[in-house]
């Protein structure tokens, strides 16, 4: 796992993070996510500082996270205490935790997995009979860039490729989508043409005047009404939801 890069980046983006409620693009994306939990018990995989794992407990769910960078973990208990569990360790040594859940979650973490065919298999013993996986990750190849490389990105993904993996390694397909319309234009024509990094300021700055707030605003509504609920044929991510075969 390309460790260092994406690191840093996390780091970077939840120091300059008000509040979640302040990210339209996580908080939309998790209150999407957990629409799709099935049962109660959940593993967030690359659960960053917890803010995921805080949304689900709040929900009513067991929810315990693992990840392997310990200044996130460090980070996340300034903004928690010790309310959470998110406990230190590498994707890789997950045959190591003994229980098994009814759901799991990859949000944004399977790209950054050189071998991640070989991970999808480990991921599935950790799964109780028809248990969920429910995975985020960025669409469309043709869109890899300069960006996706210097966060660790070692792949996009197209939507048969990702329903191919994940049906090689035993799961059934229950759901795959993509998200984030409004993200796909701009990338495309900065990222990937212009070859200049998109700012993150929208989702982060703490300090917003009047026009940053409406933008704001109005991306929160469409995200919450419109593609919350409406697949809209492409987006820069695909989230896929598959239970255990």
């Amino acid at each position: 796992m390309k460790k260092n890069v994406s690191s840093k980046n996390l780091q970077n983006l939840y120091q300059n993070l008000d509040k979640l409620e302040s990210d339209f693009r996580n908080n939309n994306l998790y209150h999407l996510i957990l629409c799709q939990i099935k049962g109660k018990t959940l593993l967030d995989i690359g659960a960053g500082v917890g803010h995921f794992v805080n949304k689900a407990v709040k929900k009513g769910l067991k929810a315990v996270g693992i990840e392997y960078d310990k200044e996130l973990i460090s980070l996340g208990k300034k903004i928690y205490g010790n309310k959470l569990e998110v406990k230190n360790m590498d994707i890789e040594d997950i045959e190591n935790i003994t229980l098994k859940f009814e759901n799991i979650t990859m949000i944004d973490v399977l790209e950054h997995i050189k071998d991640d065919e070989k991970i999808l298999i480990k991921i599935k013993s950790k799964l109780e009979e028809s248990g969920r996986l429910i995975i985020l990750v960025p669409a469309n190849n043709y869109l890899y860039s300069k960006r996706d490389k210097n966060i660790g990105h070692y792949r996009r993904y197209s939507k048969n490729q990702l329903k191919s993996k994940l049906e090689k390694a035993g799961y059934k397909i229950i759901k795959i989508r993509y998200w984030n319309m409004l993200g796909f234009f701009p990338y495309l024509i900065f990222e990937k043409i212009l070859n200049k990094r998109i700012s993150s300021e929208l989702r982060t700055s703490k300090k917003k005047g009047v026009l940053k707030k409406t933008i704001q605003y109005l991306i929160n509504l469409w995200l919450k009404y419109v593609e919350h609920n409406i697949n809209l044929g492409f987006g820069l991510s695909l989230l896929c939801v598959v239970e255990k075969k």
